[in-house]
């Protein structure tokens, strides 16, 4: 495993204990508010969230590791802190769309299975493009 791979799974790693982290107090903080009850409210949101995932992902997609000099610690690292901070934004939103859509429909195992996939997705293709380094 090349090094920017090795830096690459713990970035990923490290957002993955960052998203566990997330998870309770944002889980928390919504059951507290007035979208458990206010579901028109709570589908408001929803769409807010699913727009700033669309965004963080375009962002995701659009940069490559192909571009940065490889070499240049300052472009490697910046380009970690920027896919990571992409990949935080997007697995929170994934978090957030879960929470929102039990309060809309209650818990569907399937929704949150799909959100799961739709993340191992993004963290392959953060791979794909590391490896093509």
């Amino acid at each position: 495993m090349t090094k920017i791979a090795k830096e690459n799974l713990i970035k990923n790693l490290l957002i993955i204990l960052l998203l566990i982290i997330f998870y309770f107090p944002i889980k928390n903080c919504l059951l507290v508010s007035n979208l458990v009850t206010d579901t028109a409210s709570a589908g408001d949101i929803l769409v807010a969230t699913s727009i700033l995932a669309v965004i963080a992902c375009f962002g995701n997609f659009a940069f490559t590791y192909e571009k940065i000099k490889i070499n240049n610690n300052f472009e490697k690292y910046l380009a970690h802190v920027t896919t990571g901070l992409l990949m935080l934004v997007i697995g929170i939103s994934l978090i957030l769309t879960s929470i929102l859509t039990s309060f809309i429909m209650g818990h569907f195992f399937v929704i949150d299975l799909v959100l799961i996939m739709l993340y191992i997705a993004c963290i392959g293709y953060d791979y794909l493009d590391v490896f093509k380094v």
